[in-house]
């Protein structure tokens, strides 16, 4: 979905960009008082690769009272690096999808979305073959998404069956990705008006026996887990988030779902991605079949009349709506470049998710939502 809105000075439109919304960290932390009180610090600094944030348990006893989150440890300057790079195409592509590594699909199709709203006389709107192909890249990014972080949870409670099956199969659906556009993030791929590559036959003769073979090992994966009555135990009712809560605070996506539509806890959230995945296939299927995805849409050019006009583009991404956003003069030069994470809405939601729990659920909590460091720290 790509909208343009304009306005009648540099200020309005930075205005709009601001009302975009996201994550403010906390200014303040209020220690709780009491003998059983303390308070556990977590971070910035992660073991492994993991990106810097802070995250602070105020405790009584084992139960979590409130869960403080602190970001904006590594800010780097993606979106004043997009504008800076204003003119060069394929320096703005790159920065653009590479914000956040395991988004890059769906951040290159909001870049280049916005870009032909923008643009329209440089950039005509995608045909068929090139709107099947983003919605490819963009379902198959998702798959491995959720796949991974299944997975990721079943380690967390010492499942390793599915946690091992997991990590295997993540990688399955990356070099799916590989074979398409010889990335397995599927960077290089997506630019405003197309795409760089082309879906051949025998690829879509491949890509249709790869995963006639794979999914039905991921669905046994799956089921080992959802079945088994020690992993069932530790999910249900644990980090919930109730209906009313995430709409008041603004859940989205995964998390948003599985409070609408389950019960918002971790079972509530490891099913949505289930379920996700098995609309992934349904709409690889029909991709591969030749049919348009209906969520496709025709972008309209607007006429501005000379005004600053600002592009909002969203994407439904695999955690959640990712929009990009940017603010251009009446010339067109970019002036200003805004992207939202749909982590940006749901942190606060992890933090409601372990109140009243006991510490030790943090890490199933935390990797229920999985949500980005980088993406929200841009």
């Amino acid at each position: 979905m790509t909208e343009l809105f304009s306005f009648s000075s540099v200020d309005e439109a930075y205005a709009k960009l601001d009302s975009l919304g996201g994550y403010v960290n906390p200014e303040e932390v209020t220690p709780l008082k009491g003998a059983a009180a303390h308070e556990v610090a977590v971070g910035p600094v992660h073991a492994g690769v993991i990106e810097p944030g802070h995250f602070r348990f105020q405790c009584m006893g084992e139960d979590v009272f409130n869960l403080q989150i602190f970001l904006g440890y590594q800010h780097r300057g993606v979106e004043e690096a997009i504008v800076a790079a204003d003119g060069n195409l394929p320096r703005q592509i790159a920065l653009a999808e590479t914000c956040a590594g395991d988004t890059s699909a769906a951040a290159a199709i909001a870049f280049a979305e916005l870009m032909e709203s923008a643009f329209p006389d440089r950039f005509p709107v995608p045909d068929g073959d090139a709107l099947r192909i983003r919605s490819l890249l963009l379902e198959l990014e998702r798959i491995a998404n959720h796949t991974g972080d299944l997975g990721a949870l079943a380690g967390d409670v010492a499942f390793l069956q599915t946690a091992s099956f997991c990590g295997r199969i993540r990688g399955e659906y990356l070099n799916m990705t590989a074979l398409i556009c010889g990335n397995r993030f599927g960077r290089n791929a997506i630019v405003p008006g197309g795409v760089r590559v082309t879906l051949e036959t025998e690829k879509i003769a491949e890509l249709r026996k790869w995963i006639a073979r794979v999914k039905p090992e991921l669905d046994r994966a799956l089921k080992l887990m959802f079945h088994e009555h020690s992993v069932c135990d530790r999910f249900d009712g644990t980090g919930k988030v109730s209906k009313d809560v995430a709409r008041k605070i603004g859940l989205v996506g995964v998390a948003r779902r599985a409070s609408e539509e389950f019960n918002g806890d971790v079972m509530a959230r490891a099913l949505v991605r289930r379920v996700e995945i098995n609309e992934a296939h349904g709409n690889i299927s029909r991709i591969l079949d030749g049919e348009t995805p209906s969520g496709s849409k025709t972008v309209k050019a607007y006429d501005v009349k000379g005004g600053f006009p600002v592009v909002v583009a969203t994407t439904p991404a695999w955690r959640g709506p990712l929009t990009h956003a940017a603010a251009f003069s009446p010339e067109r030069k970019m002036l200003r470049y805004r992207i939202v994470d749909p982590s940006a809405h749901n942190w606060p939601g992890l933090a409601w998710a372990l109140r009243g729990e006991q510490i030790s659920n943090f890490p199933i909590c935390n990797k229920s939502f999985n949500l980005s460091y980088c993406g929200t720290d841009r």
